[in-house]
């Protein structure tokens, strides 16, 4: 039977604290076990009667205190959380479809920041892994979703989100993640891996000549770029052209 637990947070000015932890079933194959998606569904229940409840989550085991490195006992899964932009429906869509696409078991969480609203994507593991493990697994995750516009700080265990009175979980069924085995399957792969680089936006890609504007000789068959050069002096004939200069 695989479990996992749910830590509940308290938000402060400067931390998170931590409140209480339930233990959660995977699969609802045991009926002496609640599955994980009837616990959360149950707990945003709770924020919507009752407005004092605790909305920072980390799926991870906690000494008391606050989310700090040495208070973290082990995680059992893995977090990436995204921002939310104007393509809402989009972006989840994409979202759930290349989360499946890695084939894991995994859940979708509204979430949300100071900053606004965001999807957190959320693998669950079959044993708890330490803060350098979930570091490599969190930047393998994010290397192979391939999708910018992360949280900064989600890539460390000691990362939490934050759900509201509206928030929808989403459990997307299958195979779950063997820690162990994924950092074996990967140790020679991603050498030079950098994730933080999807903590913001897609990096535009410069395309050659982008400013340049095609020019077709006479009879239309080739077309070609004009350089800059050629660019500004055909400009500058066409302004003199119009105050009735022609050139020599």
């Amino acid at each position: 039977m695989e479990t996992i637990t749910l830590t509940r947070f308290e938000k402060s000015t400067r931390a998170f604290t931590a409140i209480d932890s339930y233990k959660a079933c995977l699969c609802n194959e045991n009926d002496n076990c609640h599955p994980i998606g009837t616990y959360m569904d149950g707990l945003i229940r709770q924020l919507r009667n009752h407005a004092d409840e605790p909305t920072g989550w980390s799926f991870a085991e906690w000494r008391k205190g606050t989310n700090i490195a040495s208070n973290l006992i082990g995680a059992n899964a893995i977090m990436l959380e995204y921002a939310r932009t104007r393509d809402d429906a989009e972006i989840v869509t994409r979202l759930h479809d290349k989360a499946k696409e890695l084939g894991w078991s995994f859940f979708l969480i509204e979430t949300e920041t100071k900053s606004g609203n965001t999807i957190t994507v959320v693998w669950p593991m079959t044993s708890t892994i330490n803060q350098a493990q979930y570091a490599r697994l969190a930047s393998i995750l994010a290397e192979e979703m391939d999708e910018y516009g992360m949280e900064h700080g989600c890539l460390a265990a000691t990362h939490i989100v934050q759900v509201h009175r509206s928030s929808l979980c989403v459990v997307v069924a299958g195979k779950t993640l063997n820690p162990e085995a994924e950092i074996k399957r990967t140790a020679n792969l991603y050498q030079r891996l950098n994730a933080r680089k999807y903590e913001g936006t897609r990096p535009v890609t410069k395309i050659t000549q982008a400013d340049d504007a095609p020019l077709a000789i006479e009879d239309g068959i080739f077309v070609w770029f004009e350089t800059k050069e050629e660019k500004a002096q055909r400009e500058a004939l066409e302004v003199m052209a119009r105050f009735g200069f022609a050139p020599n």
